[in-house]
């Protein structure tokens, strides 16, 4: 079974202990201490040997991440010590001193290694695992994970080492590699490493004690599947909504590239991850890719739900609950009315078959407008090119193209001509609050509302739909303005 271990890491001795016996009081089952952090070695351990259960001395060197600058000899020196006074020991694969280990019995020896700057092959992990457990009873490895691809190399690596039965812990650094360390126990490893309190992370991505006491050993990990993701505050709410529910869980991010998408899917297969949602640009994308999609994502063509029920992957499409919740609590009138529809991807599909569903007369229109004609015949609607929309007059307006967005370029996706008071102009960019298009509508004394009422009704949606649990919408309203004022 995995322990949670608090990596402690203080400038002098007497700090060191005082957080260890914090971390001790409040649920640690292990704890490593960096010596390594200190301006100056104890010269007494008997104070940490009186600290209950396991722990590890590390003093690592500089080029593996750690602070320690003395002689090879001062550090066997101090290592025998800690040994003596009931420490484990961490040394650096590589190191002279690993060939001595023998002589540090009976404490128990990890042989560790860590790259703070990519992930290599699956080859190269196992081979470097392999090294570790030649001389330790457990082997450590640390890798940062930049992209997806780096993670499915973690996992399908973890996977292949568990076959030799050897005790290890296999850590993906960084917030791509933090499905490694929530659900360390699915990856094999024997010890997730924690922080005390946030802010004294000795690793980046690192949980503090607190999370990783909560979430527990198996906690149900959900998450977004998109590129770039730095506007989204769905983490926010669903992290909101695991708390109000009492679901141990969490909601995590994952940056995905075209070409990476089947390696996302083989990580949320390997690791059991419940299911994620999906946004730019893989809403159409990913279809083909799944085990089953169900009617409506199909009608549309687009899926923002996938969940994992026992190793099927089933796309669904929770857009379209939140752009008819968004209308209905804004109380607009649809039916008859005409529309405009700017953009032609995931989530104009979504738009589309509200509104025609609901008896609007829809225009779309799009930069590319092969595929504005595409789905003008998909829904019922009716191509037109922007500037004839600029020069007609519409009732309501919804913007679905990232212009606006953070991170895009920041202007309008329309003229504001077509704009006008009484107007109804949505627009499905939350981040930021107001757009371009969101205040040029305003100045024109149209009712402007952003994409925060779609984000939130769709994600209370999706949430129900992976954990059988409803949510209030305010949970997560409250969350939305706490993470973007």
């Amino acid at each position: 079974m995995t322990r949670t271990c608090v990596a402690i890491s203080e400038a002098d001795a007497a700090s060191a202990l005082a957080v260890a016996r914090e971390a001790l009081a409040r649920g640690a089952e292990c704890l490593e201490l960096r010596f390594d952090a200190m301006a100056e070695l104890p010269g007494d351990l008997t104070p940490f040997s009186q600290l209950e259960g396991r722990k590890i001395a590390t003093l690592r060197e500089r080029e593996q991440g750690g602070g320690w600058e003395g002689t090879t000899e001062a550090k066997w020196e101090f290592l025998r010590r800690a040994a003596k006074a009931g420490f484990d020991i961490d040394l650096e694969l590589g190191h002279p001193l690993v060939s001595r280990t023998h002589l540090l019995r009976p404490a128990k020896v990890i042989v560790s290694y860590h790259d703070l700057k990519k992930t290599p092959s699956v080859a190269r992990i196992i081979e470097v695992l392999v090294e570790c457990s030649a001389r330790s009873d457990m082997a450590k490895a640390a890798f940062q994970v930049r992209t997806v691809h780096d993670l499915a190399q973690l996992v399908e690596a973890a996977q292949l080492f568990a076959l030799t039965r050897e005790r290890f812990t296999l850590i993906g650094m960084g917030e791509l590699g933090m499905a490694t360390r929530v659900l360390a126990h699915r990856m094999g490893s024997l010890l997730s490493y924690a922080a005390v309190s946030p802010g004294k992370e000795t690793a980046p991505g690192q949980l503090d004690l607190e999370t990783a006491k909560w979430l527990g050993k198996e906690p149900m990990v959900t998450g977004i599947v998109g590129s770039p993701l730095d506007h989204t505050v769905s983490p926010a709410l669903h992290t909101a909504a695991y708390r109000a529910s009492a679901v141990r869980g969490t909601y995590l991010k994952w940056v995905t590239m075209v070409d990476e998408l089947e390696d996302l899917l083989d990580v949320v297969d390997a690791l059991g991850i419940r299911g994620f949602n999906v946004t730019i640009p893989h809403k159409e994308g990913i279809l083909p890719l799944l085990d089953s999609v169900d009617a409506v994502a199909e009608g549309i063509g687009a899926v923002n739900t996938v969940i994992n029920e026992g190793g099927r992957l089933v796309g669904r499409n929770t857009d379209v609950i939140g752009v008819q919740r968004t209308f209905e609590h804004h109380k607009v009138e649809v039916k008859g009315r005409p529309a405009l529809v700017l953009g032609a991807g995931g989530a104009s599909r979504a738009v589309l078959q509200f509104l025609t569903t609901e008896g609007a007369e829809v225009d779309i229109t799009n930069r590319t407008m092969g595929k504005a004609e595409a789905l003008a015949r998909m829904f019922g609607a009716r191509p037109v090119a922007l500037r004839a929309a600029e020069e007609r007059r519409y009732d309501i307006i919804v913007n679905c193209t990232p212009l606006g967005m953070k991170g895009f370029p920041q202007e309008a996706p329309i003229s504001p001509h077509a704009l006008h008071e009484g107007q109804f102009v949505m627009d499905t960019v939350y981040n930021p609050p107001v757009t371009p298009l969101l205040a040029e509508a305003s100045r024109k004394g149209a009712r402007a509302v952003n994409g925060m009422d779609m984000l939130i009704y769709q994600a209370l949606a999706s949430f129900e739909l992976w954990t059988g649990k409803a949510v209030e919408r305010e949970v997560m309203e409250r969350a939305f303005r706490e993470a973007l004022p």
